[in-house]
């Protein structure tokens, strides 16, 4: 199936930069979507457009107490690494809905013009047009919908700098829709002016 993934809504805080230099990614999607598909892709898709980006499995456990100490633990760690800025995901919710298709008739008409049709001449040429015409059943179709966040912080305030929340309908693979959500994400990173690429 053809999928797509949109952005549905984001947010900028008023006073953000726009010169964050190298970004940590990490995901909290869990082994619903695989991670670490997404954590790779996106940091190739930043990379792809001159901005430097890292995963690193094991910085972050989500069974970790978030204490203040591991807190500045983990936020020393990166920024010694030459990190300022940490971008997360998380999948918000995966939503069946039902979608109705109503009927409809299909001919091949142009315009309505009664007087110059041939077939309105007389009532034998206008059945033998309509008969034709084929009626097709509406029906139900069947998406589904998984809603994700990204979140961008930065590393020294701790502040949220952008958000944007995306829907993705229907992914033909967990691979097509990790590959698609990152694409997305750092082209829209880039156009809202949040990262800034390498000299």
């Amino acid at each position: 199936g053809c999928n797509s993934t949109r952005i549905t809504g984001t947010y900028k805080a008023p006073d953000a930069k726009s010169d964050y230099a190298k970004i940590f990614v990490v995901g909290l999607v869990g082994d619903q979507l695989t991670q670490k598909n997404i954590e790779n892709d996106l940091v190739k898709m930043l990379e792809a457009r001159g901005i430097t980006a890292e995963a690193k499995k094991g910085t972050f456990d989500p069974k970790m107490e978030i204490t203040e100490e591991r807190k500045r633990e983990i936020a020393n760690s990166l920024k010694s690494q030459g990190f300022d800025s940490v971008i997360t995901f998380s999948l918000i919710s995966i939503d069946e809905k039902k979608d109705y298709v109503p009927g409809s008739y299909t001919s091949v008409g142009v315009g309505y013009y009664p007087t110059r049709s041939p077939y309105y001449g007389s009532y034998w040429g206008y059945y033998g047009h309509y008969s034709t015409q084929v009626y097709q059943p509406g029906y139900y179709t069947n998406n589904t919908i998984y809603t994700m966040e990204a979140v961008f912080y930065e590393l020294e305030t701790e502040k949220l700098v952008w958000s944007a929340r995306s829907e993705t309908m229907n992914p033909s693979s967990v691979n097509s829709f990790s590959r698609e959500y990152a694409e997305t994400v750092a082209y829209r990173l880039l156009k809202d002016r949040i990262v800034k690429r390498k000299k």
